[in-house]
């Protein structure tokens, strides 16, 4: 018999956020789009993408609690919160598939369902596939108040929102090393 070993999996954190914060950065997310004229849209098609923020302009205690998840995620590196970012999709919006070079993790927040819209790309998709293109992709069932984090260069996208109503996230990206936390 042939023996088969997956050597290199791909980490993926999925914790759960204080509803009553999600509801704030819900309405901050609107409040910031409202009075904004300086928009990104890197991988946004068809719906709003601030531009990056610095950790510091982060609700404070939004920014506690992501902190004690980053610590017991990364207990034995250095992180931080390199920039973060508002993403509003409306019906008939997406994002068109990116990595995040110069980090290390993303983290997505999850202001609203996700309805199961983002996609993971196996970063292994250049060997050989032998049961075609849907096994090379990772969907994480995901509710409001849910983050996930992933390494950066898993290349990913969402699909298009096909609801009436906004689908809303905010995305981070951190970098790491060895030694004391930021």
């Amino acid at each position: 018999m042939i023996a088969r070993s997956d050597i290199f999996s791909t980490p993926v954190w999925h914790e759960n956020f204080p509803l009553p914060l999600v509801d704030e950065l819900y309405d901050a997310a609107y409040r910031i789009k409202a009075n904004t004229t300086e928009v990104a849209n890197r991988s946004n098609q068809g719906g709003f993408q601030t531009k990056q923020f610095e950790w510091e302009e982060f609700h404070p205690q939004a920014k506690e609690y992501i902190k004690s998840v980053l610590e017991e995620i990364f207990k034995d590196y250095d992180w931080r919160i390199s920039a973060w970012w508002y993403n509003i999709n409306p019906e008939g919006a997406s994002n068109m598939p990116h990595a995040h070079p110069g980090n290390q993790f993303v983290l997505i927040m999850y202001l609203t369902d996700g309805d199961g819209l983002l996609q993971l790309i196996n970063p292994n998709t250049t060997r050989i596939n032998m049961k075609g293109i849907q096994d090379n992709l990772a969907s994480p069932e995901v509710k409001k108040g849910d983050m996930l984090v992933f390494p950066a260069d898993i290349m990913h996208y969402v699909n298009v929102n096909k609801r009436k109503e906004d689908r809303l996230s905010i995305s981070m990206n951190i970098q790491t090393g060895i030694g004391e936390p930021y």
